[in-house]
């Protein structure tokens, strides 16, 4: 019998049998081990996006979907003391673009480059290279040529509306008004001295954005408005300061110089009146004018002032009764030999009195009065008229001079002072020690702003008053200079600054510049220093003219600008002077037979003819109903009566032929005058017409006029 096999245990099959089962196994539990490690990275990232880190993930989401737009504050005016504007703010666009999001980047350079004269090269460039989500591209200029750019409609452009600032007078004052940067940044003048109260406080706004990318403003988001800065107001006449930089000019000019400079001061308050410097600049396009015409000279540059600081010494003298006006003193010829110096007069002159010497302006006599001076008088009384000290002008720059100390107020030094070398000084300081004589002996401390308050309310933030630093010398004795100081130029070295039928108390200067320390032989210092009308002293001046060609002499160069200062600003302020006739060989003003010419700009021409014959100005235009858009002599000139007027009297219907100046006038005027060139007036404020917003796209065309 056969037997059976037994059967044989094949492993190979078990495994095959139980693989597949440990296997699917194998796989759940891996797939479930990285499904949970997933779900735990969820749950951490979670976590820490909406717990830990919400705040941050929170301001990221703004980002996206919400913008914060900041809104420029409008910077302060600045006026003159008669409450004309000198530096207000137009409203401008500022064009800047997003790269990322520009659509049509082609079409955008093609309007900005038409529009605005940017080679469209440049812009390409300097959108195509730019790795920010914002690029500048033009700030600050016209809003009404970006209507185009506007349309496009490219959620890549920018447009951003901010106030630009601007100078109603161009570069009148600008030394001492100063400039803003593209930001509206004081960079010069009061503009940088005072830029804190004046540059106000920006606000800002939060928009949504879209999902076309678009920004749309919600009731529920904040709005921080903008607080505007505070206004000044400055103790210029900015129509003296006219007259003063025309006449200035015209002298450097005229004298084949490098430079002047002049300074004038009310004496009875301190108030500075003008101050200028030539050459000057234009405060909106500095990239054409170097820095030293910037320079407001009258403080930052000093001089040795020469023949008019002889006036210091004789006041000195005077007070203390050591001289006086017939008092004999030799001249020696001309020539004063003192130890190893020589002191020299361009006349020699022997025996003659004190009043003579000034006359003539002696050095040798004005030397040897100053050594019969006691050292520490002499010095008292050169520091009790303000020099070698700052008075704290308020604007930038200003400068002490240089004043020997009292222990070094040498036998020769003080000589050498006498006549006014040995001393440096500013011209703010020569300027204000002849205001004091003016004021009959009282030193005021000299100021530019006279307050500072809120445009909206007229609210005060601060008002100077005049201050009186001391009595330098008693009223006697300024009398007794003054009358000096008239014989001076009617007798003597200033018979250039004569006005008939005024009275002029002043001094000429002719002092050598040091030039690697040894004084020039070729380089020097004219000036003219003095007041009017001297019985009643109403504008204290000196005029500094620098390395003079045609004469050297401040009687030759510099007495002449102060004769033809006198006669223009007496002849506009006859109320201030009392004077029925003021008349030269160079110039006749009768103020009598003169008239202010009225503002016309903005009056029908009926009104306009009876305004100009109430007045006894002629007016040659035919009466009927058109506005007057602009005429010449300026409002508010002075002139003869009989003066022809000439107006101009048809206004564009065609928004593209031109729009008029309204800036200045009522709101009555210019509601006139924009009642006929077919435009819906929208009047923000009260008073004078400040600025306007021409919108003349569309069917009904506008504007927005902004009044103060």
């Amino acid at each position: 019998m056969q037997q059976k096999e037994e059967p044989v245990f094949d492993q190979s099959q078990q495994v095959d049998q139980i693989s597949p089962q440990k296997k699917k196994y194998w796989k759940f539990w891996l797939t479930m081990f990285f499904l949970n490690l997933g779900l735990l990275v969820v749950i951490y990232k979670l976590l820490m996006i909406q717990v830990v880190n919400v705040e941050e993930y929170h301001v990221k989401a703004k980002k996206q979907h919400q913008s914060k737009i900041n809104l420029s504050a409008e910077r302060g005016n600045i006026y003159d003391r008669y409450n004309k504007l000198i530096a207000s703010n137009i409203e401008s666009v500022s064009i800047a673009v997003d790269p990322r999001h520009l659509q049509n980047k082609k079409k955008v350079i093609e309007i900005i480059s038409k529009n605005y004269g940017v080679p469209a090269s440049k812009l390409n460039t300097k959108i195509t290279n730019s790795k920010s989500a914002f690029v500048w591209i033009i700030r600050g200029v016209d809003p009404t040529l970006s209507k185009e750019l506007e349309a496009l409609n490219d959620k890549g452009v920018i447009l951003i509306n901010e106030p630009k600032r601007i100078y109603h007078y161009g570069g009148i004052a600008a030394q001492i008004v100063g400039f803003c940067d593209i930001d509206n940044k004081g960079l010069s003048g009061i503009e940088l001295k005072w830029d804190t109260l004046l540059k106000g406080k920006p606000g800002y706004m939060i928009v949504n954005r879209d999902g076309l990318g678009k920004l749309r403003q919600a009731a529920d988001l904040p709005v921080i408005p903008a607080q505007h800065g505070h206004s000044i107001k400055l103790t210029l006449d900015i129509e003296l300061q006219r007259i003063v930089e025309n006449e200035l000019r015209t002298g450097v000019i005229n004298s084949g110089a490098e430079s002047g400079t002049l300074v004038a001061i009310e004496p009875e308050t301190g108030d500075i009146l003008a101050m200028a410097s030539y050459p000057g600049y234009d405060p909106e396009d500095i990239s054409r004018h170097s820095p030293s015409s910037m320079r407001t000279r009258a403080i930052t540059d000093v001089l040795e002032p020469g023949s008019t600081f002889k006036v210091i010494t004789a006041a000195a003298a005077m007070e203390e009764k050591i001289v006086s006006e017939n008092d004999i003193y030799n001249g020696y010829g001309g020539t004063l030999q003192f130890k190893e110096y020589t002191i020299r007069d361009v006349h020699g002159y022997g025996m003659i009195t004190f009043k003579k010497a000034m006359e003539v302006s002696s050095n040798v006599v004005l030397s040897t009065v100053a050594s019969k001076i006691p050292d520490n008088t002499f010095y008292k009384y050169i520091r009790d008229f303000g020099f070698g000290l700052e008075y704290g002008i308020e604007i930038p720059g200003e400068v002490s001079g240089r004043l020997r100390k009292r222990d070094d107020f040498s036998a020769t030094a003080k000589r050498y002072i006498g006549f006014g070398y040995g001393i440096s000084a500013t011209s703010l300081q020569m300027a204000n020690a002849y205001s004091t004589i003016a004021n009959g002996g009282e030193l005021m401390k000299p100021y530019l702003v006279k307050s500072v308050f809120r445009e909206d309310t007229g609210e005060e933030f601060y008002s100077a008053k005049p201050i009186r630093i001391r009595r330098v010398i008693s009223d006697s004795t300024a009398k007794r200079l003054t009358s000096i100081l008239e014989s001076i130029v009617q007798n003597g070295t200033g018979k250039a600054a004569i006005v008939d039928g005024m009275k002029i108390a002043g001094k000429t200067g002719t002092a050598q510049q040091l030039v690697d320390g040894k004084y020039s032989k070729s380089n020097y210092n004219a000036s003219f220093a003095g007041y009017f009308p001297a019985d009643n002293p109403k504008l204290a001046m000196i005029i500094v003219i620098d390395k003079p060609r045609a004469s050297i002499y401040g009687g030759a160069t510099a007495a002449p600008i102060f004769k033809n200062i006198a006669l223009r600003w007496s002849a506009i302020n006859s109320h201030i002077y009392e004077r029925d006739s003021i008349q030269s060989d160079t110039l006749s003003v009768t103020v009598k037979d003169s008239v202010l010419v009225p503002q016309l700009v903005g009056l029908n021409t009926k009104t306009a003819i009876n305004f100009c014959n109430a007045k006894g100005l002629n007016l040659k235009i035919k009466p009927d109903d058109k506005i007057i858009i602009s005429q010449n002599p300026t409002a508010f000139s002075r002139v003869r009566k009989g003066t022809i007027v000439s107006v101009i009297a048809s206004l564009p219907t065609d928004s593209t032929a031109g729009k008029p100046n309204i800036i200045g006038l009522s709101i009555r005027q210019a509601l006139n005058v924009i009642s006929k060139i077919q435009y819906n007036p929208i009047v923000i404020g009260s008073g004078i017409v400040k600025s306007v917003k021409w919108n003349p796209e569309g069917k009904s065309k506008s504007c927005i006029i902004y009044c103060n």
